[in-house]
């Protein structure tokens, strides 16, 4: 058990290594869950050492990490068929670095990407889930997967500071 946090967790999520793992970061993380689970009418917010799930019924779970809180929140979309590819582009201008992980989690949940570039480092994700970081340095976003054109695009939009 982690005495920090009391999460039970050994080592820390993939969001936190390379996202930060600090309150304002995960209140950021949080809110852009919501974005992505509003339609399903499903809160997140902050808590330590992880995020609240609060579903339509009003029942709340803590979650350690962005793949547990993906977990809870039910079934996504089945991913998309095609041969793995890397699409990349420089990071723009006005990005949200803690937008851009909570949807590489979701999109790796979903199947729909198998690895991702961030400044400052990289994350794969293998077929259980778990997620592996490699630092390193660069100023590019890149995605890989099955349609990654479409994919960094949608990951570009969703975190576009605006």
């Amino acid at each position: 058990m982690c005495g920090a946090c009391g999460t039970g967790r050994v080592a820390a999520p993939w969001e936190d290594v390379l996202a930060g793992a600090g309150p304002a970061e995960r209140a950021v993380r949080a809110a852009a869950a919501g974005r992505l689970l509003s339609a399903r009418r499903m809160r997140v917010t902050p808590w330590r050492g992880g995020y609240l799930l609060a579903t339509p019924t009003g029942a709340a779970r803590p979650v350690a990490s962005l793949r547990e809180l993906w977990a809870a929140a039910g079934p996504v979309s089945p991913p998309p068929t095609g041969q793995p590819g890397w699409a990349r582009a420089a990071t723009p201008v006005g990005w949200d670095l803690q937008a851009a992980a909570v949807w590489i989690s979701v999109a790796a949940r979903s199947g729909t990407l198998a690895a991702a570039e961030l400044p400052g480092g990289a994350v794969g994700f293998a077929a259980d889930g778990t997620a592996s970081v490699e630092h390193r340095s660069g100023m590019e976003v890149g995605v890989l997967g099955p349609d990654p054109g479409t994919v960094l695009a949608d990951l570009l939009h969703f975190a576009a500071r605006g």
